[in-house]
């Protein structure tokens, strides 16, 4: 699916050498929204951020990045950022957790006004972008960048859980629906925390819905060896 500027209704550039904006020198390739697009999209809405744009306007900074504690979403994350926008990503280790990130006004500007991804706190903004929406493919890798910076898998006393938790509530809601449209039967939960908002959580639960997600969906982080290892474990010898 080839990115349709008109369509988007973002005032951007088109040259041989790709899309850019006007005050920024950096041009980022012509891409399709694939796979790799909803994947990094994932990533972001998971555990991703942008500064604010007041913050950016002021120190002409447009940074992009992932906070992760699991290096291989990072390189991941990385990974895509370089074959899509062909932009280097910088990457942090702070004692407990990595950073990754890069600054460039296009990607920026193409993740805020294309896809909807906000800009400073995250809390109450979260959608799934319309045009990830249009095809079960695209949906399905963005939640596995969904589930592979949010999510979890569990086994307890045998019996396997894969869950997703938010603080934005109509998130979670959109989370479930497309689950459902890709087969699955998600259950639903809520945490009342001491201190702040609630927390709404989304369960796969049982072998059959585990095997499904490890089909359909899966983890691109340490997370993925323990499904896979769980899976080998059912299979029949």
């Amino acid at each position: 699916m080839r990115l349709d500027v008109e369509y988007v209704g973002v005032k951007l550039k088109t040259s041989e050498e790709g899309f850019y904006i006007k005050g920024s020198h950096h041009r980022i390739p012509n891409f399709n929204i694939s796979k790799d697009i909803a994947l990094l999209l994932g990533l972001l809405w998971g555990d991703g951020w942008m500064t604010s744009r007041q913050k950016a306007l002021i120190k002409g900074n447009w940074k992009i990045g992932l906070v992760e504690d699991d290096r291989s979403v990072i390189d991941v994350f990385s990974h895509l950022v370089k074959n899509i926008f062909n932009l280097n990503v910088s990457i942090r280790f702070r004692k407990t957790y990595y950073e990754a990130y890069f600054s460039s006004r296009i990607v920026y500007e193409v993740l805020n006004k294309i896809f909807g991804f906000p800009d400073g706190y995250k809390f109450g903004k979260l959608k799934i972008p319309k045009i990830i929406k249009e095809s079960n493919d695209l949906l399905a890798s963005f939640l596995c960048g969904v589930f592979s910076t949010d999510g979890k898998f569990t086994l307890h006393k045998g019996y396997p859980r894969i869950g997703f938790d938010s603080a934005t509530k109509e998130f979670v809601k959109e989370i479930e629906t497309v689950l459902k449209r890709l087969g699955f039967n998600p259950r639903k939960y809520v945490w009342k925390r001491k201190n702040g908002n609630e927390l709404y959580g989304l369960y796969l639960n049982g072998k059959n819905q585990v095997k499904l997600f490890s089909q359909k969906v899966n983890f691109v982080s340490q997370k993925n060896k323990l499904l896979n290892s769980y899976i080998k474990s059912i299979a029949p010898i």
